[in-house]
């Protein structure tokens, strides 16, 4: 079951009695199925689903997305970023970055991380975590999460893909100011995660990785990213807080570098960098919690592959001494047999069956 005790043994290969497992249903799952099947489902896999069923799908109640995840609307987030999404459920793009040029800079303020998040208001208050968004991971442990797209992906926000990257060639003088503007900010929401809530557990979400290759160099990621992840981990290094880091995306090329930080729990995404690889370079140095595949064989229909490729999985990663979460992340569009698989491997492995040995 997962419970404190089961994740810290896990992350601190300290011989768990189970693996810890994570089954995130995406909101948009509530309008895309049928609520009564899917809700049958969570009731019978109460390992997986503590919580059971929303409320708001009990009382029969419309899905409550957030505002920047409501179809066909735009929302301004706290950076000025304009966000626009088709499907309901999801975080979709910025249409319009508040930054045109990189002379703007100068004048540009950034939000405050007393009154806000990278996504909402914020009122800090001592032995709490804020909540409202993508934040905090479990609620047997103090823990947060300091918004996903926290630094790299915020300068995409601001600037765009094409004029970030090109600044970061041409190491343009003002790119270093942006940035530093967007390290205070992080670097504000981590002491207050530390000293309003006193978290055990910290969150650092931000997508490097394409489906082939990262979007940044490993030299720009060196240079211009790298820094800042140091800065703004250290305050929870030095807490002794958990750092748990998450990027899709194939991120091979930036491993070293990523290892060198003082990440305890690496969230990585499985088919993009391969078990094989992960298996080679990255099982055994740091806790793994690795996002199971939702592109690829979890969407063809075809449960027996389903099965057949998570015993491989628990084959290839799992270790007696621990240092492996398994993260499941549903959304719309995977076939309803195979969720059911899924749905009962993972149960078994979270309650300490041996599934994959058969």
């Amino acid at each position: 079951m997962l419970d404190k005790d089961t994740v810290l043994r896990a992350v601190r290969f300290d011989h768990p009695t189970t693996i810890p497992v994570i089954f995130h249903i995406n909101m948009a799952c509530w309008d895309s199925y049928d609520r009564t099947w899917l809700a049958s489902l969570v009731d019978a896999h109460p390992a997986l689903f503590p919580h059971g069923v929303p409320l708001f799908v009990r009382s029969g109640d419309p899905t409550p997305y957030p505002e920047w995840c409501r179809a066909n609307g735009r929302w301004t987030d706290p950076w000025g970023c304009v966000w626009e999404t088709r499907t309901g459920g999801f975080i979709g793009t910025v249409v319009q970055h508040p930054i045109k040029d990189l002379s703007e800079i100068a004048a540009y303020r950034p939000p405050d991380p007393e009154h806000t998040t990278h996504w909402y208001p914020v009122t800090w208050k001592k032995g709490v975590s804020p909540t409202g968004g993508s934040i905090g991971f479990f609620d047997f442990l103090r823990s947060g999460e300091i918004g996903h797209g926290h630094t790299f992906l915020k300068l995409i926000d601001i600037l765009g893909y094409e004029k970030a990257l090109y600044a970061m060639e041409d190491e343009e003088p003002p790119l270093a100011v942006l940035l530093d503007m967007i390290g205070k900010f992080n670097l504000g929401l981590v002491q207050r995660f530390i000293s309003y809530a006193d978290v055990e557990w910290l969150g650092y979400a931000e997508d490097l990785g394409m489906q082939v290759g990262p979007m940044l160099s490993p030299a720009m990621f060196r240079k211009w990213i790298l820094p800042v992840y140091r800065r703004i981990m250290e305050p929870a290094e030095q807490h002794g807080c958990v750092i748990h880091m998450h990027s899709d995306g194939d991120i091979r090329a930036l491993a070293d570098d990523l290892l060198t930080l003082p990440v305890d729990v690496f969230n990585i995404q499985d088919t993009a960098n391969t078990i094989g690889w992960l298996a080679r370079h990255m099982k055994g140095k740091v806790a793994i919690d690795l996002d199971i595949d939702r592109m690829h064989i979890t969407q063809k229909e075809d449960p027996r592959a389903v099965r057949a490729y998570l015993t491989h999985v628990m084959r290839t990663m799992y270790d007696r001494a621990g240092g492996l979460i398994l993260t499941y992340g549903l959304y719309p569009g995977t076939p309803q047999a195979n969720i059911e698989t899924m749905m009962d491997f993972l149960e078994d492995v979270a309650t300490g069956g041996k599934m994959w040995t058969n």
